[in-house]
């Protein structure tokens, strides 16, 4: 009797050492790296397709924060993340200027557009450039949603009022102070124009029923929209994600995801 009972201790204690040692491979099999990321291409549910591939093939996990490509850049320096994706490249100059990384990398792009009410798209078809049309939203009194929160897109909006040579200071500016998706959000439910990259639009979209692109053109060198990575010198394993980035594999996720949920190319592969 105190036998059985001694191995049936022994069994429970054997379990429990098993389930334990079991419990810690799981957790540190998976190396978690902290990427700091624009809200644009994490909105578009981009990463999130790209990203299981590559944590099943190199056994390293990524944990996303989405904020603003300036307030990424801010928690970068501060050290709260490994790693740094922004379509903002003078940020990553100013980086790699003060050695906090070691080069970037550009790996996908698409392109701003601007959306607006669908009840005035009829007004801006004999436009021939975007700074007109920001023009036209300006002299009319438009509403207009900016983001204004010193990330990539607000610095292209920004640069947009510059060229068509008016201040972005009349009645119907607003303020969002948010990120791509909520911005949008905000635009549908004021019936305001905004400036988007066309990726989250698109897919949004089914939810922004009183939005519709009022202008885009792939040949203004100021729509031309880049995304980049880089990462911390002290963080070397993060050179399997750049070279992830890079890869074949990673190109036909791509075009899955551009055929899954747009039905034609958004994203496009930088080479």
């Amino acid at each position: 009797m105190q036998k059985e009972k001694y191995l049936r201790n022994f069994a429970v204690l054997l379990t429990f050492i098993f389930v334990a040692t079991l419990s810690f491979l799981s957790f540190s099999y998976y190396k978690t790296f902290k990427i700091a990321t624009t809200t644009s291409i994490y909105d578009s549910g981009f990463l999130d397709f790209v990203i299981p591939a590559f944590k099943k093939k190199n056994n390293m996990k990524l944990a996303f924060i989405s904020v603003g490509s300036g307030q990424a850049v801010k928690i970068f320096k501060n050290g709260d993340a490994d790693g740094i994706i922004i379509h903002e490249r003078s940020f990553l100059d100013e980086l790699e200027k003060t050695k906090l990384i070691n080069g970037y990398s550009a790996f996908v792009s698409n392109y701003f557009i601007l959306v607006g009410p669908k009840d005035k798209k009829d007004l801006f078809k004999k436009v021939k450039s975007v700074q007109e049309a920001f023009a036209l939203i300006r002299k009319n009194n438009f509403k207009f949603v900016s983001r204004a929160d010193n990330s990539a897109t607000y610095i292209r909006e920004l640069e947009i009022w510059k060229l068509a040579k008016v201040q972005p200071n009349f009645g119907g500016y607003i303020k969002s102070g948010q990120g791509m998706g909520m911005s949008l959000n905000l635009a549908n439910e004021k019936g305001a124009f905004i400036l988007t990259d066309e990726a989250t639009f698109y897919k949004m979209k089914d939810k922004l029923d009183s939005l519709d692109v009022v202008y885009q053109n792939s040949k203004e060198q100021v729509l031309t929209n880049i995304y980049y990575f880089a990462y911390s010198p002290k963080k070397v394993q993060l050179s399997k994600f750049a070279a992830y980035l890079k890869s074949k594999e990673f190109k036909n996720l791509v075009s899955s995801f551009n055929q899954k949920f747009f039905k034609k190319e958004i994203y496009r592969v930088v080479k």
